[in-house]
């Protein structure tokens, strides 16, 4: 009896065992059924919301700005407005803020419903540049013109107060576009100039003059010329030739000309 049994309860568990395991099977089927619903369901969820007005831009809020206005901010962020934030493209509108003279870098965020966030970063003029009969534009550190000298003040930078850069031919300087490579050589002695890491150790600075060859001479507002030479090491040579500026300020003699093209040779002329 126990032996006829034993095959009868092994094909029991065999049956149960199929049973399970089809069980299971019905399951996984019904559950990748419902993922591929879901999945579906959100794409036309995602479709529909894209081509709809729900989260459609209606604020745009920016960082403060000291030299971007509102109206140019508001005016290259304009195609933006009304578009919904899961079709926008914040590449393509900060490339429309990177267009202003002015921005240095722009970053645009999404802020969901209906907000967009602008994050600038701006240039800051260093330098005024003598552009013959369009006047003096003011230029950023990297060579970037950034805008016309039309008032004493620039968001309270005292124009008259940045070195003023001479170049040997006429320049047509425009908005956001780059200088030519012999002014930008210049520029980061007008920056060290312009935050007074050489000027307030001697005499005013007048300009800054570039030769049609590239040599580069500071002039003093007391007549006196540096002659620094090609654009190489020039905090060296300007601090070289103030340094024998003062020496002879304090002995009482007036310095026509400090040579410092070569700083360990320098040629002096003194009255």
């Amino acid at each position: 009896m126990g032996r006829r049994d034993r095959p009868t309860r092994m094909d029991r568990r065999v049956r149960e065992r199929r049973r399970s395991v089809s069980r299971e099977r019905g399951r996984r089927r019904a559950g990748l059924v419902l993922l591929v619903v879901v999945a579906l369901a959100g794409a036309a969820l995602f479709v529909w919301l894209r081509s709809s007005d729900v989260f459609a831009v209606s604020r745009i809020v920016a960082t403060a700005t000291g030299h971007v206005s509102e109206e140019e901010i508001s005016r290259a962020t304009a195609e933006s407005r009304g578009v919904s934030l899961l079709r926008l493209s914040t590449g393509s509108v900060e490339d429309a803020l990177l267009s202003l003279p002015y921005v240095r870098s722009a970053e645009v965020r999404r802020r969901f419903p209906d907000t967009l966030e602008v994050r600038l970063v701006e240039y800051e003029p260093v330098a005024r540049l003598e552009a013959g009969g369009s006047g003096a534009w003011l230029v950023a550190e990297d060579g970037r013109a950034l805008e016309k000298c039309s008032a004493s003040k620039v968001t309270g930078l005292q124009v008259s107060a940045l070195p003023l850069v001479v170049p040997p031919n006429e320049v047509a300087p425009v908005a956001g576009r780059q200088l030519p490579k012999m002014i930008v050589a210049v520029l980061p002695l007008a920056a060290m100039l312009a935050a007074n890491e050489g000027a307030q150790r001697g005499p005013e600075v007048d300009r800054i003059e570039v030769s049609a060859g590239g040599s580069v001479m500071v002039k003093l507002k007391d007549g006196a010329e540096l002659r620094l030479g090609d654009p190489t090491e020039l905090k060296q040579k300007l601090m070289v030739a103030i340094d024998i500026v003062e020496q002879y300020l304090r002995d009482g003699r007036h310095v026509q000309y400090v040579d410092a093209s070569v700083p360990d040779r320098v040629a002096v002329k003194a009255e």
